[in-house]
């Protein structure tokens, strides 16, 4: 314990100290700052150049998380986002016995939620992956895509599915859906099962569990889908099933005739993301309550889970101003010193850097306060698809908390005194290395990003990068992205008031 508290202690320090130097530091021009530990200079005129890009298409079936239903944005739009889904068998060639019978279908998929207090009647929640709580409609749709696990055009590498596959997709649709949930509501309440011995006794108290979502789906579907093929070839093994039952597409829909906002984020990688099949079985025709066993038997969510978004009504605009939207939406492209000469000087002037960072003020006029903006934005190296080395190493960094983790390097969504709402990014560590060790000045990435502790880079193209060279093209964006539905609008380097883009350079001058 004392050792913890030692090290909680130094990286107190370290936030602190960072804090009070940047306190100390002048905001106004390059001039002298007068400061107990040392002299610092500000260097902010160095050229910068930054680029909406709207996303045509991002890779979608190696999230983590995967968003369901619509959402609408007063700045850019409406979109939906669907899910394609591959199902596995809980265990090949299953035996439910001489004469089962189907009682209930469950799908189940649980939330991101945190608990905030408890009390007799249990835990209660708070959900965090549910953007816009309201009721939307759902069609379960029995899929005839094939789904692969290996690209054969491709030297049989991990097969690559997009966001923008949608139309391909629901072509090869049954043309009725097997279930519609007419109106299905996020709910924030634990979920309690009670389990029951094989004869149907009460074995157990009632298990809680956090929030999920649950719906009930047709008995005669599941019946004729896998209990009655119970010795078939098509239940014999999980490729023979998933030939046989390529997909489940989850599709919102909107009959209202106007744009609505109900979306959730769902943790389909979950263990408990399944669809359970109750049965009740005996190995006589007509049993008595004691010879029936009652049994669960899962078709879990296959390692092919595809988000489709349909951005047909998004609209993402045009100008000086620097324009993110989450899902596929649109980042930013950022090249630092733009001036090759400028560059040159810089080199040989012998700073030490000590602070490094660009400050992004929101566009007032665009964003209202209503607007729903993320908190944190996400930067990265987009020629080497990494994150920076400031990323790396800041101390911040926890595990528990990805919105309050990594906040020396990438700071949360703040206001300054006057009310102007920023986020900052830190680049200390990458500016010292292209100023001082003749680093590559690469482009950099910018992202919105529900969770900055996930970088999991995912293939992308965005448009307008047909006349850049291939070596600088993007290749891959932080598949965050596409699970929020967040957005906001910022000031670019070409603004010309106080709020305009700069980079700032706090440096010391060796003596």
């Amino acid at each position: 314990m004392k050792e913890l508290s030692r090290l909680t202690f130094l990286l107190l320090g370290i936030v602190l100290f960072t804090a009070s130097c940047e306190d100390d530091f002048s905001e106004t021009g390059s001039s002298l700052v007068n400061n107990n530990n040392f002299n610092a200079l500000l260097y902010d005129s160095s050229q910068i150049e930054v680029s909406t890009k709207p996303l045509v298409k991002m890779q979608s079936n190696l999230l983590n998380s995967y968003s369901l239903g619509f959402y609408n944005d007063d700045i850019y739009g409406n979109y939906s986002a669907s899910i394609l889904t591959q199902l596995s068998l809980q265990n090949p060639d299953p035996d439910f016995g001489a004469f089962p019978e189907l009682d209930s279908v469950v799908l189940t998929i649980p939330y991101y939620s945190t608990a905030i207090s408890q009390d007799e009647e249990g835990i209660q929640y708070k959900l965090d992956s549910v953007y816009v709580n309201s009721s939307v409609k759902l069609e379960f749709y029995r899929s005839n895509y094939f789904l692969r696990s290996q690209d054969p055009e491709n030297n049989y590498a991990a097969q690559a599915y997009y966001s923008n596959q949608g139309n391909l997709f629901e072509s090869f649709l049954e043309p009725t859906p097997f279930h519609i949930e007419e109106n299905f509501v996020p709910n924030s309440g634990e979920v309690y099962y009670r389990s029951f011995d094989s004869q149907g006794e009460l074995d157990t108290v009632a298990r809680a569990h956090s929030p999920r979502a649950r719906i009930d789906l047709p008995v005669e579907f599941f019946e004729d889908l896998i209990i009655n093929r119970s010795g078939s070839s098509e239940l014999l093994s999980n490729s023979n099933f998933q030939n046989f039952f390529r997909g489940l597409y989850i599709k919102p829909v909107n009959t209202s005739g106007e744009p609505i906002s109900a979306l959730s984020l769902l943790n389909m990688r979950s263990d408990e993301a399944k669809i359970s099949l109750y049965f009740r079985t005996s190995e006589i025709e007509n049993p008595s309550e004691e010879e029936i066993e009652k049994n669960e038997y899962s078709l879990f969510f296959g390692s092919n889970i595809i988000n489709v978004m349909n951005t047909d009504d998004q609209n993402i605009p045009s100008g000086d101003n620097i324009y993110l939207k989450g899902g596929q939406g649109s980042m930013a492209i950022i090249d630092l010193f733009t001036d090759p000469a400028e560059l040159e000087t810089l080199r040989s002037s012998d700073w030490l850097i000590n602070d490094a960072n660009l400050t992004f003020y929101v566009d007032e006029n665009e964003v209202n306060e209503d607007h729903n903006q993320p908190e944190r934005l996400f930067i990265y190296d987009i020629k080497n698809n990494r994150v920076l080395q400031d990323y790396t190493f800041d101390v911040s960094a926890n595990d528990n908390s990805p919105l309050n983790s990594r906040l020396i390097h990438l700071s949360r969504l703040d206001d300054d005194d006057s009310g102007r709402r920023f986020y900052k990014i830190r680049l200390t560590s990458h500016v010292s290395d292209i100023i001082n060790k003749d680093s590559t000045n690469t482009r950099l990435g910018l992202v919105v990003s529900n969770n900055v502790n996930i970088f999991n880079p995912v293939k992308a193209e965005v448009e307008g990068e047909e006349n850049v060279d291939e070596e600088y093209q993007l290749e891959v964006i932080p598949s965050p992205m596409l699970n929020t539905p967040q957005s906001t609008v910022l000031y670019g380097p070409e603004e010309p008031g106080e709020n305009r883009l700069k980079l700032n350079i706090y440096y010391t001058e060796s003596n």
